[in-house]
């Protein structure tokens, strides 16, 4: 009775064409860029850049957001997920003709643009529901001092 036990798990188990993909817990994988999450994640990494940079004083009346294309987007599950955001972006002063509610697309105003990493945590469960981690220049333009210095 017990051969034709094991003998009819090892049936089920090899005829079973599910495959099981595990990776390491906490581990950083790579996001959907299409995905309502990633997306939301975006607007509010650039929603706070533009929040920190005008309380620092360093984003004037005229000045612009310019957002380019998300170059990259990494996932990892924390205490919620975080979000490691690549985008291309910078500042201008030359588009605020452009530009709607602080934000140009580096499309019509390339000013400035280089490549930049933002973290955000979305954790939806609490009152406030994202929280913005490190901010780094990779590539183009320094604009960390404007994330740092308001917090």
């Amino acid at each position: 009775m017990r051969c034709f036990i094991v003998a009819a798990l090892l049936v089920l188990a090899l005829g079973d064409k599910r495959e099981i993909v595990m990776g390491m817990p906490g581990g950083i994988y790579e996001g959907d860029l299409e995905s309502p999450a990633a997306r939301e994640a975006v607007k509010q990494a650039l929603g706070e850049f533009k929040r920190r940079a005008e309380k620092s004083g360093k984003l004037g009346a005229g000045d612009s957001v310019v957002v380019g294309d998300v170059v990259d987007i990494k996932t990892q599950v924390v205490a919620g997920q975080k979000f490691i955001i690549t985008i291309k972006m910078g500042v201008s002063s030359n588009c605020g003709d452009k530009a709607e509610q602080g934000f140009v697309s580096a499309k019509l105003c390339s000013d400035n643009v280089g490549t930049h990493k933002i973290e955000v945590i979305s954790q939806p469960w609490m009152k406030v529901s994202y929280q913005f981690g490190d901010f780094e220049d990779v590539e183009g333009p320094e604009l960390k001092s404007m994330w740092n210095s308001s917090k």
